[in-house]
């Protein structure tokens, strides 16, 4: 259970990036940053049930949290992304992201002290390509993986990582017109998003397909 808290300061953000960028038949971005958040807001474990709590009354086992501001997140890391048109009908791409990010919780939540934010996983890759093997007719496949993160703020919880792929194909009726067929999560991986205190785990969305009308003006 998490509870509100009406005495919330705004969070703050203070970063610096730099980075560089390159064109011609392999187009890139390749960036580098640093930012600290200052009184971010967080769920913060206050105690563990089963038990009874000043404003919740009655919890049981799976403990309580609150909104809180939390010190300070540090976090520093690497991203960037390119693509490259192989041939006439066909581009690749890719995107990366590596983010090395700790709490300093301070007094107000030293037990957070050198934990990772929660939900924010180190590695994010993706990678894709399309392929027009006729003017009318596109094919795209999306991959992307994101490791290890953490479901809580004091890192018990581990979310396994994870990779799903997603396909599209659609055929062009004019210029700006078209209808698709797309499949997200394509091979039905189970991506786990969420997991409570007693362990029920939420996932992402289940293979999911769709077929559709695109107007682009």
């Amino acid at each position: 259970m998490t509870e509100a808290n009406a005495a919330l300061k705004p969070e703050t953000l203070y970063g610096v990036e730099t980075g560089l960028t390159g064109e011609g038949s392999v187009r890139w971005n390749l960036g580098l940053f640093y930012n600290r958040v200052r009184d971010p807001i967080t769920n913060v474990t206050i105690g563990v049930g089963p038990g009874t709590f000043p404003v919740a009354g009655f919890i049981p086992a799976g403990g309580l949290r609150q909104r809180r501001n939390a010190g300070e997140i540090k976090a520093y890391g690497l991203e960037g992304d390119t693509s490259a048109d192989l041939s006439p009908a066909l581009t690749v791409r890719a995107a990366f992201s590596v983010t090395h990010a700790r709490v300093d919780g301070g007094s107000l939540a030293p037990q957070l002290t050198d934990k990772r934010p929660a939900q924010a996983p180190a590695l994010t890759v993706t990678a894709g390509a399309r392929w027009t093997p006729i003017e009318r007719l596109s094919l795209d496949a999306d991959v992307r993986y994101e490791s290890k993160r953490y479901e809580d703020d004091l890192n018990l919880r581990a979310l396994k990582a994870g990779t799903s792929i997603d396909l599209r194909a659609g055929w062009a009726l004019s210029p700006t017109s078209e209808i698709y067929l797309a499949a997200d999560n394509a091979l039905n991986t189970d991506l786990a998003v969420a997991q409570t205190a007693d362990g029920v785990t939420s996932y992402a969305a289940p293979r999911t397909i769709f077929v559709g009308f695109a107007l682009r003006r």
